[in-house]
């Protein structure tokens, strides 16, 4: 039978959302405040005093009403009180902020110590919500982001496959769940950069223009390429650019900067590899054109998107 809880009704509702371990250290602590609250012993009855008072006084002063009683000030309920909502504040401040980019969109997001990160639809981010105290800074990317990090202590960007150190640096991560890899480019300063699995492993990125890759299947670092910054960041000037990836992972992207769905009407080789190249002003109709001409298929308009159907005209 579960004991019942010594807080007041209010905070303990405050407190649903947090862990157990948590509110038995608040219900600990409220307990040691109240046993500090000893009964008050010494004073006398003020009714009592009244009364006895009244009875040597003339009839005429009798009528008088007996003051109001003062109420007391409970001085270790007040502090309980405080003490309690600082540790709510403190509870509040020590769960991350999560941040997700809806889909067809690009959204930039400022940290607490004045770092930039420049995020792709469909990308989701997980940060403390104060980087200004003394310990480590990091944050937790899922997608694609342009970071410009702040001066300060290092900060380091937690993927599900690798984990990458900054110290004032501009670089562009990579990390979409699908394609269960991590990709770092280096644009200034130097960045180390670990595998989840093997973390004594590490690799150096030191030179603008370093590109590595860390897969699920690869755990190690592979060792930097040199790459066009341009590249991965026609993205933000609103281009489209796949280099050597399956139509898969093509038609991912597609939904994801356009914001819409696209239904496969048919067989269509999914691991096929593809580059697609558009540096600026890329167009949804034009990609798809330039892939039927390529694969060979058809599209169609639907009420989300596109469909897309292989064309039997041309299968010999």
């Amino acid at each position: 039978m579960k004991e019942r809880s010594s807080l007041p009704p209010d905070l303990e509702a405050a407190l649903k959302q947090h862990s157990e371990a948590e509110r038995r250290q608040l219900e600990a602590l409220w307990n040691r405040l109240a046993a500090l609250e000893r009964p008050l012993e010494g004073i006398p009855d003020t009714e009592q005093a009244w009364t006895e008072l009244l009875s040597r006084l003339p009839q005429t002063i009798r009528a008088a009403h007996p003051p109001h009683r003062r109420a007391r000030l409970r001085w270790p309920r007040v502090a309980m009180l405080l003490v309690g909502l600082g540790l709510l504040g403190t509870l509040w401040l020590a769960r991350p902020h999560t941040f997700t980019v809806p889909l067809g969109t690009n959204q930039t997001v400022t940290l607490g110590d004045g770092s930039t990160i420049f995020l792709r639809g469909g990308s989701r981010l997980v940060y403390p919500r104060s980087l200004l105290s003394p310990r480590p800074r990091w944050i937790r990317l899922q997608g694609e982001a342009l970071l410009t990090i702040a001066p300060g202590p290092p900060l380091t960007i937690h993927t599900p496959w690798a984990h990458v150190e900054v110290l004032g640096t501009r670089l562009s991560v990579r990390a979409w769940p699908e394609a269960a890899e991590t990709q770092v480019t280096l644009l200034e300063g130097r960045v180390r950069v670990r595998a989840t699995t093997q973390p004594e492993h590490t690799l150096w990125l030191t030179t603008p223009g370093q590109h590595v890759r860390i897969s699920a299947h690869h755990p190690l670092p592979t060792q930097p390429e040199k790459i066009d910054p341009e590249r991965v960041l026609a993205w933000q000037r609103g281009g489209f650019v796949v280099i050597d990836e399956p139509l898969a992972t093509v038609l991912r992207e597609l939904e994801r900067s356009f914001g819409l769905r696209i239904e496969l009407a048919g067989s269509l080789p999914l691991t096929r590899r593809l580059t697609i190249l558009y540096q600026r002003d890329a167009q949804v109709e034009r990609i798809l054109q330039d892939l039927c001409l390529t694969l060979p298929c058809r599209y169609r308009r639907i009420s989300q998107g596109f469909a897309l159907e292989p064309d039997s005209a041309a299968t010999p």
